[in-house]
């Protein structure tokens, strides 16, 4: 049998609890999960607040039989193609350092029609993403006023940044793409945004100041033919929450902004942490990993989501999976 999601899903029950997991929410998790491969990274995208929202699941694909298992489990026609493409190692695929699928688990969309990311080299050329890539990702060529305010968009990136992923927002409805940008201070993003979008700016304002600090910032923010009004901002630390006490802080920034409970900074930072046969004999997959194997779990990252309407949500990114798939820089 070959291992699957679910079967460190099943590792980290005791961990899958609220504040951060409601019951409602395990278990079309769990039926998803059962249908993925389990050698991959995972992160669980949990919903800071007062209530408990539904947990999303997002796979990073690193190497090609990764792709290769996926292609087959995924039905889009589009991203079968990337995938079997990443699988054989194509030529064309060089400045893609890893791709990732988001899953999102809202009951009207189908799960396994995932959101489709690419992380990028140095060496990526902005229109090779635009022309190329962003299409193949997308599963149809961009439209000529997407392509001009992408352009515009990577060629104001002010020095220090970088243009990271690219993402599909296709599976959501509509043909939005996403940018992220990495290397940004919050002073730095305030000024970007000012140029390319400066109708976020004084949503964007309150907001930027908490991550003051941060060691790495990411901007992302969707293009139509325009740029939509959706702003989002996150932030990690290399050292886990033990050995670096700026995870703390940037927690209770969120809840001094009624961004997140009490409860939840605690098991966000409880969060890291690993297992093996030997801590956790009664859920380890046997049949699937033997007795060997470590299952680690680890704090990717926080992110502050910006709307057009309402306040400010917050979210926290908890990794997980085989020790082989995971390491220090998960972002």
């Amino acid at each position: 049998m070959l291992l699957s999601c679910d079967d460190w899903l099943s590792i980290l029950q005791p961990h899958l609890r609220e504040p951060l997991f409601s019951p409602g929410a395990l278990e079309p998790l769990r039926r998803l999960a059962c249908l993925l491969p389990g050698d991959c990274l995972g992160i669980l995208e949990a919903r800071l607040g007062q209530v408990p929202g539904p947990i999303d699941l997002s796979l990073r694909i690193k190497e090609p039989p990764q792709a290769l298992a996926l292609a087959e489990r995924i039905p889009l026609p589009h991203l079968r193609s990337l995938l079997a493409r990443w699988s054989r190692a194509d030529e064309s695929l060089s400045a893609v350092h890893s791709l990732w699928l988001e899953f999102d688990l809202d009951p009207e969309r189908d799960p396994l029609h995932p959101v489709a990311c690419a992380k990028l080299r140095a060496e990526a050329a902005p229109r090779w993403v635009i022309d190329a890539l962003l299409p193949a990702l997308h599963g149809k060529p961009l439209s000529e006023g997407q392509r001009q305010r992408l352009l515009f968009c990577t060629e104001a990136i002010p020095e220090g940044g970088a243009l990271l992923y690219v993402f599909s927002l296709l599976s959501r409805g509509g043909d939005a793409v996403r940018m992220e940008i990495f290397g940004l201070d919050p002073g730095h993003i305030l000024g970007y945004l000012a140029v390319v979008a400066p109708a976020t700016v004084p949503r964007v304002e309150t907001i930027a100041p908490l991550f003051e600090g941060v060691e790495r910032i990411h901007l992302s923010f969707d293009i139509g033919e325009e740029i939509l009004p959706r702003i989002g901002i996150e932030g990690s630390f290399s050292r886990i929450p033990r050995r670096e006490p700026r995870w703390a802080e940037l927690f209770a920034r969120l809840q001094a902004h009624g961004l997140c409970t009490p409860e939840q900074r605690d098991a966000a930072l409880a969060w890291t942490g690993y297992d093996t046969f030997w801590t956790s004999p009664a859920r380890w997959p046997v049949r699937t990993a033997g007795l060997r194997g470590v299952c680690v779990r680890s704090l990717s990252h926080v992110k502050v989501v910006c709307p057009q309407d309402g306040a400010p949500q917050a979210k926290v990114y908890l990794a997980f999976g085989p020790l082989e798939a995971t390491g220090p820089q998960i972002r």
